[in-house]
């Protein structure tokens, strides 16, 4: 498989570090017994527990055995998203085939990592973190537009929900108004729905999302029923709505921005993959049918 920069870096902050043999397996048991690594024994009766490899960022790997005064580098590589290997000078000598390519393939197993010597399987795991460094990138928040990003206008209008996440026929995607209209009613005429639970299943599509010359995104939703002017003005001083019309009201916004000719939305949003805080920024890239995705794909709008 293809892995992509993501997948790398997640890779490379999983593995770098020092890891020791936690337990033992003998293909040869018959219920494959985990063995602490300080009860098995070797032929020369030391245990596992003075093995230790340890994970650099730059691709090298360090190899120490304390009872046998073993001390060896190599280098590593990441070959999926379950799988390394590495090499030691020190294997140049054994001849190749399965029991070297066992003995240098590292599989993740429960967050393990785990390698073979001939009918013994070695689960190891993590004792120290390793070092690696933190990108620096810019954030599209961060970013300067240029004057023809400023002059991209395109995306300012007012745009409608054409597809939404839901279940239709027991299938979970995105799916048009007409689709999950259709699916509803058969369901409220089976018993299976009452009307209330029809209508939230419906109301994505009663929103409208605004981009606004000065750079903002505004959501827009129906006025709940029975709303009073005298309460939507309470609302509006207090800074609870930001804005009403048309029997829509808007709780906010966000902003938008174009840069290097490519159109972004700030979610608002707080990310993090493996503890490393990602840009609450999305690209606003149309499909084929012209229609936007949004909410991480929860939804899509068209221009209307």
């Amino acid at each position: 498989m293809t892995l992509d920069e993501r997948d790398l870096r997640n890779g490379l902050k999983f593995i770098v570090g020092t890891w020791r043999p936690d337990f033992i397996v003998s293909l040869f048991s018959n219920n494959l017994e985990h063995i602490p690594a300080s009860e098995f024994k070797d032929g020369d009766g030391a245990t596992f527990e003075s093995l230790s490899f340890e994970f650099f960022e730059d691709h090298t790997v360090r190899l120490t055995d304390t009872s046998k005064k073993v001390d060896e580098t190599g280098t590593w590589e990441q070959k999926d998203l379950l799988t390394y290997r590495y090499h030691l000078d020190k294997f140049d000598g054994i001849p190749e085939g399965p029991f070297k390519d066992a003995a240098e393939e590292l599989s993740i197993e429960n967050g393990h990592l785990a390698f073979a010597i001939g009918f013994l399987v070695i689960a190891m795991k993590k004792t120290a973190e390793g070092v690696v460094t933190e990108e620096k990138k810019t954030d599209v928040g961060d970013a300067e537009p240029s004057e023809a990003d400023l002059a991209m206008n395109d995306i300012v209008g007012t745009y409608a929900v054409c597809e939404a996440m839901s279940m239709v026929d027991g299938k979970f995607g995105t799916f048009t108004k007409e689709q999950v209209e259709a699916d509803v009613k058969k369901r409220v005429a089976a018993g299976d729905m009452d009307e209330e639970t029809a209508a939230e299943c419906l109301s994505s599509f009663s929103m409208m999302i605004e981009f606004t010359e000065d750079h903002k995104v505004l959501w827009w939703r129906p006025l709940p029923a029975g709303v009073s002017e005298e309460m939507i003005q309470k609302a509006l001083e207090a800074g609870e709505i930001a804005g009403v019309k048309d029997g829509m009201f808007s709780s906010g916004g966000k902003e938008w921005k174009a840069v290097d000719g490519k159109y972004y939305y700030d979610t608002g949003e707080h990310r993090e993959v493996f503890g490393e805080v990602q840009s609450s920024w999305d690209e606003l890239v149309p499909d084929e049918n012209g229609a936007i995705p949004m909410s991480g794909g929860m939804m899509k709008i068209k221009k209307i």
